[in-house]
């Protein structure tokens, strides 16, 4: 019997929007105040280069989660630029704090989903985060007016590790109250969300809003196209 339900958060309960374009604006002027003269181009390659850097990290450490001071250090070792710490830590803030100044939307049907499994079922939040630390996703949360339907909200920088790391979705299972198989993971990322899950001994829903192709590799339960279909797979297998 399922008793709870946990959700990935982007592009599952919000759609992903892209901050990158704001921060690399912000360091730009950062190294142009201290006198570092790097053109934007070289500073926008190097930024983007360090998500590259955070997924070799993610390939070669157990699927370790890397915190926006370590991307922000390579990122300056790569420009060869220092600056101070306390401009760093504000630096690093911007950077967390970007999607507070223009969140992102839920996507289509997340809050009536939400409202309609509240009462029979715990539900939990298992995110990857990136740049966007948990503290700060709480408050998009809070306001999407949606954060109190989730009885566990379990974010990579607090956890150390990103999906499919089993710790990631051990937490959120005993935060929830629950043993593997009466846990439901819903995600749109095969080879984090449905793995991960799928490792765990939880059943998987893949939120395939895209129509990308299924592989043999990681095998969902189920597969849906409308976030929705969700309410009618619970009701299917109850």
């Amino acid at each position: 019997m399922i008793k709870a339900v946990t959700f990935d958060l982007w592009n599952t309960i919000f759609l992903d929007k892209n901050y990158d374009d704001s921060r690399i604006v912000y360091l730009a002027d950062v190294l142009r105040e201290r006198k570092i003269v790097r053109g934007y181009n070289e500073i926008s390659d190097v930024y983007l280069e360090s998500h590259e850097y955070a997924h070799r990290i993610w390939e070669v450490e157990n699927y370790r989660y890397v915190p926006a001071h370590e991307r922000l250090n390579h990122v300056l070792e790569r420009l060869r630029a220092s600056l101070p710490e306390n401009l760093k830590s504000s630096v690093i803030k911007e950077f967390e704090e970007a999607v507070l100044m223009n969140p992102p939307s839920l996507v289509e049907g997340a809050g009536a989903v939400l409202k309609s499994l509240n009462p029979q079922y715990r539900i939990g939040i298992i995110c990857d985060t990136g740049m966007t630390p948990g503290r700060v996703l709480r408050k998009v949360l809070e306001k999407a007016q949606i954060v109190n339907y989730f009885e566990s909200t379990i974010f990579s920088d607090e956890i150390g590790y990103n999906k499919p790391h089993r710790l990631v979705f051990e937490t959120a299972l005993k935060e929830l109250r629950v043993q593997p198989s009466e846990a439901i993971h819903v995600g749109d990322l095969l080879e984090t969300d449905i793995a991960g899950a799928k490792a765990m001994g939880m059943r998987a829903i893949w939120f395939s809003r895209k129509g990308l192709a299924r592989t043999d590799l990681y095998s969902p339960d189920f597969e849906i196209h409308d976030l929705p279909q969700v309410i009618d797979i619970l009701k299917e297998i109850h």
